[in-house]
C-alpha cells in the first residue's frame, strides 16, 4: 500500500453506506409537487401544470439526492461525505447509541467536526483524531449501523499499522 495523498481513496472499502432519505421524505416532496402542479393546472391550464408539477418533483428529488450522505472505510481513509480522513490520523472509533449521539450534539466540543442528516442523526459514531495538527479533536458521524461502521474503522487502523511482512 502507498501512501495516502489528500483526495484519494483506497481501493479496498470494507464498509460502505449511503445516508438517504427516509421513503416518507420522498412521498411528502412528490406530494408536495403534485399538489403545486394541480393548483397550476387548475388556474392556469393542464399543460402549465404538468411543466411546474414535473420542475418541482425533479428539483425536491435532486435536492434529497444532493443531500444524501456516502459513509465509506477503506484501506487509506475513512470517508463521510467529502471529506476524507487518514486512517494515520485516527485513534479509535466508538459507537454512538441515541443517548451518546445526543450528548455529542448537544454538550460536545464545538471543534468537532459533525456529519449529521436529520433523518439518520439518532446513532452514530465518534472518531477520535491522533492528529495535534487537526482542528477537530473528533468527528461525529451520523450511521444507521454505528457498531459495524466503528468495527471498521477500528479494524481498518489496526490492518494499517500492522508491517506487511508481520504475520496475520
Amino acid at each position: 500500500m502507498d501512501a495516502w495523498r489528500e483526495g484519494q481513496d483506497g481501493r479496498d472499502p470494507t464498509y460502505r453506506e449511503w445516508l438517504y432519505p427516509p421513503p416518507l421524505l420522498v412521498i411528502i416532496v412528490l406530494g408536495l409537487a403534485t399538489l403545486v402542479g394541480v393548483a397550476y393546472g387548475a388556474a392556469y391550464g393542464p399543460l402549465l401544470g404538468w411543466l411546474v408539477g414535473g420542475a418541482l418533483t425533479a428539483i425536491g428529488m435532486t435536492l434529497l439526492a444532493i443531500s444524501s450522505t456516502h459513509v465509506r472505510v477503506d484501506d487509506r481513509v475513512v470517508r463521510a461525505g467529502r471529506a476524507r480522513l487518514p486512517l494515520a490520523a485516527i485513534a479509535d472509533a466508538v459507537p454512538l447509541d441515541a443517548e451518546g449521539m445526543r450528548h455529542a450534539r448537544r454538550h460536545g466540543d464545538p471543534r468537532d467536526y459533525l456529519v449529521l442528516r436529520a433523518w439518520s442523526s439518532r446513532r452514530g459514531v465518534a472518531i477520535r483524531l491522533d492528529d495535534p495538527s487537526d482542528p477537530h479533536p473528533r468527528w461525529v458521524v451520523s450511521t444507521r449501523h454505528p457498531d459495524r461502521l466503528a468495527t471498521a474503522i477500528n479494524g481498518a487502523i489496526a490492518e494499517s499499522r500492522t508491517p506487511p511482512d508481520a504475520p496475520g
